[in-house]
């Protein structure tokens, strides 16, 4: 018994050299983290003001720079030229009004018209019958305009080939199987069944 008392002891004593040992790991671990931690605080500390310095630059160089193109754009193109530009830069359809307010962004003068407008949604009809723009129509009836891509006038373009491809290849079809019976009913022929 005297032995297994000892035993017991010396395990204790390992045990708790061992929580000792893991005790002061531990708090040196911590000690580092709470160092880390305070250089990041400052680190956080320090960025705000940069950004929002940074962020007031970027909008004043960024006005500077719109209003230049703007200017630019307006001394080089017409209304067609601006409509043309802004539908193919934007990605999503937009209003004659939207349209109108995006130029008017870019810094096109609309005083020289007296129904902008009207302008506007005469240029429009044009882009749609060249082919530019397709109408997308709108909740309560109204119309929206959006730029065709390369892209869309290439899917147009290869979906049209498709059909037409389809169409031809049926009397050929209809031709190696001899008439259905739509087609034997479009022609007058009755089919009997043996």
């Amino acid at each position: 018994m005297l032995a297994q008392l000892y035993i017991l002891c010396i395990l204790l004593d390992m045990t708790l050299a061992a929580y000792r040992r893991d005790l002061k790991a531990r708090k040196r671990e911590l000690a580092d983290l709470l160092r880390q931690r305070q250089t990041i605080d400052q680190k956080i500390a320090q960025l705000p003001p940069v950004i929002n310095h940074l962020e007031g630059l970027c909008k004043e160089l960024g006005e500077r720079v719109a209003h230049e193109t703007a200017t630019k754009v307006e001394l080089t193109t017409g209304l067609t030229e601006l409509a043309r530009v802004t539908l193919e830069e934007m990605f999503i359809p937009l209003s004659a009004s939207e349209l109108k307010q995006r130029m008017e962004v870019k810094g096109f003068d609309f005083s020289r018209y007296s129904n902008p407008l009207a302008s506007i949604h005469t240029v429009l009809q044009r882009l749609v019958k060249s082919g530019k723009v397709r109408v997308v129509p709108q909740k309560g009836g109204k119309k929206a305009y959006q730029w065709i891509t390369v892209v869309d006038g290439l899917l147009s373009l290869l979906q049209n080939v498709s059909a037409v491809a389809a169409q031809r290849s049926l009397p050929k079809e209809a031709a190696k199987h001899g008439p259905s019976n739509e087609t034997a009913s479009r022609s007058g022929v009755a089919l009997h069944k043996r």
